[in-house]
């Protein structure tokens, strides 16, 4: 089956911008099933409800096309599939292309990803739960960024992975290595939402870990090498807080990329090029530190370049500070199999 199309149409050219670019993060994350589109005819279109409106009134609107309008409401117009509110939540955004995936599959005659299954024990009463069946990142991803609801992670073959709880942590038996194994195959899980009984027994019975170790082990393992939106590869940055590395699973490289850092501020290619590493590990690196608040700019840095930003707009006012394709996707890192030393590094 072909590739799964997705686009936003009729924004203004800022959110329009800042909605692709959260577009081309998520889309590697749910492998290869989905690509970005420019064109109005895309499987799935996002959009304003007034522009949907117009496209209805002037019969520009496709029948096999799934319409998913900006609204307050939870509930769509009857034109439309479903609705996403503002800001953009890319929890929400992976939810909505799960259900548009099911949906359109069921049409072309396959079996929808969306399914029911049985959380914990079926002798345990408990009635079935929904269950969305997704990838493994993107059900890291979804309850980093979803902090309501209680999920356990769970192998096709019902094996549980984790659970994690809004305000408390997320449970494990397996290693950290183990788990960053998982990240990194990005196999499909079952993602069950918990019920009051489950959710408080699982807090009787199992000890909990911050969800800041979580997300550092999905970035170092599941960003693909690709940058945060807000961070730009041409900048320089460095370590205001060093990670604390008794608590939080490392590579050997990592440690050599704090004590790069933390001495002095460096783009993701010098520090890559110091560290001796692949320029998708550096970024790796740079993506889970920002994510727990140790990246940061000398303030003295950022003088600097504001100070060479508007001199250079008094000599060419068209000159931009940074390209707009700095957050496009770099090649897939290498396999590893474990926390320690990686392949070919020293």
């Amino acid at each position: 089956m072909d590739p799964l199309t997705v686009a936003f149409h009729g924004l203004p050219k800022n959110a329009d911008a800042a909605a692709r670019s959260m577009l081309r993060l998520l889309l590697p994350l749910l492998g290869n099933r989905w690509r970005a589109a420019e064109s109005p005819d895309s499987d799935v279109l996002i959009l304003e409800a007034e522009t949907l409106a117009e496209m209805r009134r002037s019969k520009s609107a496709r029948e096999e096309t799934l319409y998913i309008v900006f609204a307050d409401e939870n509930t769509p117009p009857t034109d439309a599939f479903a609705t996403i509110q503002r800001p953009l939540n890319s929890a929400r955004l992976v939810e909505l292309l799960h259900m548009a995936q099911a949906e359109l599959e069921k049409r072309s005659g396959l079996f929808g990803n969306t399914t029911v299954v049985t959380p914990g024990d079926s002798s345990s009463g408990q009635p079935p739960e929904r269950s969305i069946r997704t990838s493994m990142r993107i059900a890291v991803r979804w309850t980093l960024q979803d902090m309501r609801r209680a999920v356990t992670f769970q192998h096709l073959d019902q094996a549980k992975i984790l659970s994690a709880i809004p305000g408390v942590g997320f449970t494990t038996r397996l290693r950290s290595n183990a788990l960053a194994d998982l990240i990194r195959a990005n196999k499909p899980v079952d993602l069950i939402e918990l019920s009051e009984a489950e959710k408080n027994a699982l807090r009787e019975r199992r000890s909990f870990e911050p969800f800041s170790k979580l997300e550092w082990i999905y970035w170092l393992t599941g960003s693909g090498g690709v940058i945060h939106p807000e961070l730009k590869v041409s900048r320089k940055y460095q370590l205001r807080k060093y990670p604390d590395f008794a608590v939080l699973p490392h590579y050997h490289s990592d440690v050599r990329m704090a004590s790069l850092l933390k001495a002095e501020p460096m783009t993701v290619g010098e520090l890559a090029q110091h560290a001796g590493v692949r320029l998708e590990t550096a970024c790796n690196f740079v993506n889970a530190c920002s994510a727990l608040g140790f990246l940061g700019r000398p303030k003295a840095l950022v003088a600097q370049e504001q100070a060479a930003a508007r001199a250079r707009g008094k000599a060419d006012d068209h000159t931009a500070e940074d390209s707009g394709g700095l957050i496009a996707p770099l090649r897939r890192f290498s396999l590893f199999r474990r926390f320690g030393r990686r392949d070919g590094e020293a």
